[in-house]
């Protein structure tokens, strides 16, 4: 209907306004993760053109130091990121200036009930790709308000999936719909810039920052259905 699309449009820009006020912090608060990331993804570049077993097993006995380090390190980094980000999003939100590597020391204080929280999420959205992707889409973007609950109210790992899916239950819709929109920029863009980049460094550094261009955005909107729940 033209109401439920000028919602979700209204939405869609409100979260990408706020991401262009405030890019340079979320810039320099993804920086750490974006490094690591990209040089994780260039060391596993020589494998694009290997197809016969043997040598992937060379390559990975060779490599295997530095793929684990940064392969933990990145995994690390990145679920900072994510509690990290609702600090930053609650302290612009109240207008509280912030640094950005003390939020990413936030959500880093914060690891492992974000892991926790994450991992049983992964599984679930796992299986619900299973059953013909778009369930486990819909599953993921109902739960996806767990870091909110972790980082701003000091929740445990169950209860804060918990309160996400009970309290997205009358926004699943919207919040569906919201998430297939970002994840086809995220393809469309990865395709685009994969097909017209010629394999290096440049790709994959213009992928990553794709990624976390895109990233900011997409979770606000899952911040904003919090901050929206939590004031009633």
């Amino acid at each position: 209907s033209i109401i439920l699309y000028n919602k979700l449009m209204n939405q869609f820009k409100s979260a990408w306004n706020f991401y262009l006020n405030n890019w340079q912090l979320f810039a320099v608060l993804a920086a750490p993760v974006f490094f690591v990331e990209v040089a994780t993804a260039y060391l596993f570049a020589p494998l694009q053109n290997v197809t016969q077993p043997d040598d992937i097993v060379e390559f990975m006995s060779s490599n295997g130091g530095p793929i684990g380090i940064l392969g933990l390190l990145g995994m690390i980094l990145s679920i900072a990121f994510l509690g990290g980000l609702h600090i930053a999003f609650d302290a612009k939100s109240s207008n509280v200036s912030i640094e950005p590597l003390n939020a990413l020391f936030a959500g880093l204080k914060k690891f492992l009930p974000l892991f926790g929280a994450y991992i049983l999420t992964a599984i679930v959205v796992f299986f619900g790709l299973l059953l013909l992707i778009l369930p486990g889409i819909y599953l993921g973007a109902r739960l996806a308000l767990f870091p909110a609950y972790i980082m701003l109210e000091n929740k445990g790992v169950i209860e804060s999936l918990k309160l996400s899916w009970e309290n997205t239950d009358e926004y699943g819709g919207t919040l569906f719909s919201l998430t297939i929109i970002f994840v086809l920029i995220s393809i469309i863009l990865a395709s685009i810039f994969s097909s017209v980049l010629q394999s290096g460094l440049v790709q994959i550094g213009i992928l990553g920052i794709v990624e976390y261009v895109i990233i900011v955005p997409w979770t606000y909107i899952y911040y904003r259905l919090y901050k929206s729940q939590s004031s009633q």
